[in-house]
């Protein structure tokens, strides 16, 4: 059923850039949460009309068996009328949620701001420092005006037609670099249409994330709250929720014992996870090296994420290690290899340090990105759940100490990991954006009145911005989108015939093109 026939269905678009596998990560983990939300809801919506039914029949039974002994006809009239009343309150379900996750740069802005976002993952493998030059440079309110300046041509009309065809209740942003140019598309808008930033940075936050304007802020830790405040933005707009990380991560797994049978490790040998995150960084291969060259007495499970060349590499490495290894490309099952390990070594990445701690896992950082991640290094540091091991013979003595019997060390920061960590922060920032959805019962901003004027005035952009992406009809993916129609979709190509039906002939003409390449 589409959003325009359903009104009881509530609209949640994300906004993303697969800069690196953190932000689609986020999203994934808060729409995860939501539908497991949005379950509880119906079940417990389901549970309650149950109850009332089951109260209503045994009233009825109660008032039938009065009515053979009363003989107060009216009385029993009433009776029944009232076990009637408290039965069926007419309570209504729990609204459906659709959500939207949507690249933005990749598939509504143009050249060359959509190829520009692509070198994030080569920057930081192969010249971190350069990263962290250009993250610092860029953290200042008059280079971020420029910046602004030059992008917005690039992404306006897209950002437009994208929320215009979407129609969401709520717009919800994981990524720096799209806070400001939404808040300014909002604006244009003229519709009250909330907006929430997620930020999924954990210490070090740059100054993109806070754009001025929008409805609420949610930082993980209180060293990001701090320099939001010293921004001078509105304190009761900001909350401390936690790192987004998925819900599986809440869920009870398998004991040690079970999980490292299942992949395949030596029972009762010390099992090291190394991980670089989605992007495969962090100086996996000579973490590695180090490892096997110091024939400590354990085996690794390495994971190397999206980055093929470094999987082929320690594929063929991998023969001549002194120590067991499986070699892991991009993971979904990332729980269970956490709870099969003793020891993580990673960078400093803020998902997967706080995903290490809700598996009260210890932590040895082999790497950050400058800049963007230095503040998580002092955050695992201060906290004692982890160190920092930028050389091989700083990593080998660290492993040395937490892989002892009964290392001090070992206990003492599973116990702090244990403290600081936060599991179910998506839940926690899922129902933080659902109290921005319109109540019950009540039309969203879309169903307005106004809302049919905004749309006729925007027609005229939204027609230049549609026969722009018609010359790149499959959105430089080179491959054809389908369109499903789901009430939680993860998709990039995002046309619904309901909306298009709204514009003229001509706009209409366009987007069933679009839709048909």
């Amino acid at each position: 059923m589409s959003k325009l026939s359903d009104p009881t269905q509530r609209t949640i678009l994300f906004l993303i850039a697969d800069t690196g596998a953190g932000h689609r990560s986020a999203a994934n983990a808060i729409t995860n949460a939501i539908r497991i939300i949005s379950q509880r809801e119906q079940e417990e919506w389901y549970a309650r009309r149950q109850q009332h039914a089951g109260a209503y029949e045994t009233s009825g039974v109660a008032v039938a068996h009065s009515s053979t002994v009363s003989e107060n006809t009216e009385n029993t009239e009433n009776a029944g009328s009232e076990a009637l009343d408290q039965a069926d309150p007419l309570e209504p379900s729990p609204p459906s949620y659709r959500i939207e996750i949507v690249d933005v740069f990749e598939e509504y802005s143009r050249f060359p701001l959509r190829e520009a976002t692509k070198l994030y993952g080569p920057t930081i493998r192969f010249n971190s420092k350069l990263f962290g030059e250009i993250f610092n440079y860029t953290n200042h309110e008059e280079t971020i005006k420029a910046y602004n300046t030059f992008t917005t041509p690039l992404i306006f009309n897209g950002m437009l037609r994208l929320i215009t065809t979407i129609q969401p209740d709520v717009v919800v942003s994981v990524h720096p670099l799209l806070n400001f140019i939404t808040i300014s598309v909002l604006k244009e808008l003229g519709l009250k249409i909330p907006f929430v930033t997620v930020v999924t940075d954990m210490v070090s936050v740059h100054y993109t994330w806070f754009a001025p304007g929008a409805d609420a802020y949610i930082v993980a830790t209180e060293q990001a709250r701090q320099y939001y405040l010293k921004r001078g933005l509105d304190p009761q707009r900001i909350s401390v929720l936690g790192m987004p990380i998925d819900p599986k991560y809440t869920r009870e797994v398998e004991s040690k014992v079970v999980l490292r049978q299942k992949f395949g490790l030596v029972p009762h040998l010390p099992v090291i996870l190394l991980a670089g995150g989605g992007d495969g960084a962090g100086g996996l291969q000579s973490a590695v090296r180090a490892i096997s060259q110091a024939r400590l007495p354990v085996q690794l499970m390495v994971v190397t994420g999206r980055n093929k060349k470094l999987y082929a590499q320690l594929q063929r490495m991998r023969q001549r290690l002194y120590v067991p290894a499986q070699i892991f490309g991009f993971v979904h099952n990332m729980p269970e290899l956490m709870h099969a390990a003793d020891v993580l070594v990673t960078k400093a990445g803020p998902g997967t340090i706080s995903e290490a701690m809700a598996c009260h896992l210890p932590i040895i950082i082999s790497g950050y990105i400058s800049g963007q991640e230095e503040g998580n290094v002092d955050y695992v540091i201060e906290n004692d759940v982890g160190v920092l091991a930028l050389d091989a013979r700083t990593l080998i003595d660290e492993l040395r100490r937490l892989l002892k019997p009964g290392s001090p060390e070992l206990h003492r920061r599973l116990k702090n990991a244990a403290k600081v960590s936060r599991p179910g922060a998506s839940f926690d920032i899922g129902q933080k954006i659902l109290s921005f959805l319109p109540p019950v019962g009540e039309p969203g901003v879309w169903q307005s009145k106004h809302s049919v004027v905004v749309k006729r005035r925007m027609s005229g952009r939204l027609q230049s911005a549609i026969r722009l992406r018609r010359q790149h009809p499959h959105g430089h993916t080179g491959k054809k989108v389908p369109v499903a129609r789901l009430s939680i979709t993860n998709r990039r190509s995002l046309f619904s015939k309901s909306v298009s039906r709204e514009f003229s002939k001509e706009t209409t003409r366009s987007l069933h093109d679009r839709s048909d390449t």
